[in-house]
């Protein structure tokens, strides 16, 4: 008889992150969430690239420096 395999991890944003490495075995599995509060003031865990696209405006590479240029120039030379 084969045993059962637990994955544990966390279920945000609609996508399961693992806590570990995930096993090489294949075969039917089930997503079982176990609801937990999340505190007012607390945000889910994510990951880095959650936040890559998210501003009001995107700008380019070539506007950011030019930005970077002009915020130099107004220093002078100190």
């Amino acid at each position: 008889m084969d045993q059962a395999l637990i994955v544990r991890g966390h279920y945000v944003g609609r996508t399961f992150i693992p806590e570990g490495p995930l096993p090489d075995t294949e075969g039917a599995a089930e997503l079982v969430i176990i609801p937990t509060p999340v505190p007012t003031t607390a945000r889910p865990r994510g990951s880095i690239a959650d936040a890559f696209g998210t501003a009001a405006v995107l700008r380019s590479g070539d506007d950011i420096l030019a930005q970077v240029q002009a915020d130099r120039d107004e220093w002078g030379d100190r």
